[in-house]
């Protein structure tokens, strides 16, 4: 009789198999979910606070980025929300930054937003320097790229988003490039949210309209913003939107106060949140939040 002895593997080696095995299984699947809670704490946060006020639930996150094919937009930077297999769709975000600006200065959205249940994509435009047609033209195309996703098989959003609950957001160029989507997306979305929004084209003055809009809209905009003056832009395109609509206007915060820089992020994504969860889920927040906020210096509901 032969005996046959097996030979323990050496710790180092252990782990160099362990590893190896970890790389071979599902390496996609280990691409994808690159998070662990790589993604900036403050949005986690401001997230976790709207859900304690809101009583709503909390979800861990994750981000991944997809493979994109569009000619509309570069890529993706895809923030979700960890959902159990009997969990119902929740809804999605799409958003474009503005002139010059990459996706990466508006990363605490995503763990803000996905945090009470949305799957945000932050788009990354063909080019910095893109036209608010082109964002405009992204946004279409990330409406479309959502809802491919959530029957891709191979994402972990796979049937995890209701496709009548999407929203698009933008911010400054990005922000006019969403009310210019709306108008062409109509009852294909649920909202609307521009964000210190410049009205046109460089050099240009608004003269258009938008009472087409169908989608509720939340315009938010700062009095001291000094690029995009409320009068100029934010104030004069609200005032042109025909759709159900509400206009906040800080009393403080520059142009890039959308961003990751931004010192009024606690109270902007407060009143998104609440905005998106009302629009989108029908809930009712807004009410309770409108009457208390010192620091919103101008209120209208149309």
């Amino acid at each position: 009789m032969t005996l046959h002895r097996e030979r323990a593997l050496p710790a180092f080696g252990l782990m160099v198999t362990l590893v190896l095995s970890l790389v071979t299984i599902s390496g996609s699947s280990f691409a994808q979910d690159n998070s662990q809670g790589r993604y900036r704490p403050e949005g986690r946060q401001i997230g976790l606070a709207a859900g304690r006020e809101f009583d709503e639930r909390v979800y861990e996150v994750r981000t991944y980025q997809p493979d994109v094919s569009s000619d509309a937009f570069a890529g993706a930077m895809v923030f979700y929300p960890l959902t159990l297999s009997f969990d119902l769709p929740n809804g999605a975000i799409a958003f474009v930054p503005g002139f010059r600006a990459n996706a990466a200065m508006y990363e605490w959205w995503g763990p803000a937003l996905a945090s009470l249940g949305y799957t945000v994509f932050i788009l990354e435009t063909n080019s910095p320097t893109d036209t608010l047609a082109a964002r405009a033209d992204a946004l279409i195309a990330a409406v479309d790229f959502i809802k491919s996703e959530n029957q891709n098989p191979d994402a972990p959003i796979v049937n995890k988003i209701d496709p009548d609950k999407i929203a698009i957001m933008g911010h400054s160029m990005g922000g006019g490039a969403s009310l210019a989507a709306a108008a062409e997306l109509g009852n294909n979305i649920g909202a609307v949210i521009p964000l210190a929004l410049y009205c046109c084209e460089p050099g240009q003055s608004f003269s258009g309209d938008y009472s087409n809009v169908s989608a509720p809209a939340l315009v938010i905009a700062s009095a001291v913003d000094e690029v995009a003056p409320p009068a100029d832009h934010a104030k004069l395109v609200y005032d042109s939107i025909g759709s159900t609509k509400i206009y906040l206007e800080l009393a403080e915060g520059d142009h890039m106060f959308v961003t990751n820089s931004g010192e009024e992020k606690s109270t902007l994504g407060r009143y998104v949140l609440a905005f998106l969860k009302d629009n989108l889920d029908g809930r009712n927040h807004l009410a309770s939040i409108t009457e208390t906020d010192a620091e919103i210096s101008t209120f209208l509901q149309d």
